[in-house]
């Protein structure tokens, strides 16, 4: 009889993971995946779930790590793709471009972008760092290390505790969408922001999902920061109001 799911993570999964390079700092673990998901930049709800593992980069240590990948950890005796849907799922929810399916042995990888999954491969083919950053560069079309990805990269005052899952799955979109097109503008969607205009799902997280993505655009751009605060703080919105106040 095969190990059973918990037991497939902590004997097989991690070791092969850190062998591959995947060191504790680049992963988070049992991170819930549910009432909300990122479609086109936007939160919207869903069903609750959680995640196995969620893989993020760093470009140097002072840096935010970014979420690339997730990990769908499933019992030793089922086959790798036994859990692939599910993991495609949660990948809308957390905003990354590549899911993998694992049962300790073999795995799958499905990517967002191309629609196409892997055949089964053993952990020694496992992706290292380095190669998942090359792909998400890729299929972004930026490297992190261009100024304008900078927002993406810096982190978050208090700690990574002080967001919820889905609020930073809209802050990178968010940016990740802004790097890509190469406009961090204000008619690109900044205004819109400001004015608090994100679906309504509850109240004082989109307002602080827009004043995290303007500290950062401040920070990056110091010349737009009266604009922006003048914009932002004369909002009517109740939710940039009461986040201000936060």
């Amino acid at each position: 009889m095969g190990l059973g799911e918990s037991d497939t993570r902590a004997k097989l999964i991690d070791p092969a993971i850190h062998g591959r390079g995947w060191t504790e700092d680049l992963i988070r673990r049992e991170e819930t995946a549910g009432a909300i998901e990122i479609i086109r930049g936007k939160p919207r709800r869903r069903a609750r779930g959680r995640v196995d593992y969620t893989l993020r980069i760093k470009v140097n240590q002072d840096s935010q790590p970014v979420a690339v990948a997730l990990i769908e950890a499933k019992a030793e005796e089922l086959p790798p793709t036994h859990g692939l849907e599910q993991a495609k799922d949660y990948c809308k929810r957390l905003n990354v471009p590549f899911v993998i399916s694992c049962k300790g042995h073999l795995f799958v990888e499905y990517d967002r972008f191309t629609g196409l999954t892997s055949k089964p491969l053993p952990m020694t083919d496992f992706p290292i760092p380095a190669d998942l950053r090359a792909r998400y560069e890729s299929v972004m079309g930026f490297s992190l290390n261009d100024a304008a990805a900078a927002p993406l990269l810096m982190r978050y005052p208090g700690g990574e505790a002080t967001r919820r899952y889905y609020q930073d799955a809209a802050i990178r979109a968010t940016f990740q969408n802004n790097v890509r097109y190469l406009t961090l503008l204000i008619d690109n969607g900044l205004i819109e922001l400001a004015e608090g205009r994100l679906p309504l799902y509850k109240i004082t997280q989109k307002g602080l999902i827009a004043l995290e993505c303007l500290r950062r655009i401040e920070e990056l751009i110091p010349e737009w920061k009266q604009e922006l605060q003048t914009s932002f703080i004369q909002s009517n919105n109740e939710s940039v109001q009461e986040a201000v106040r936060s």
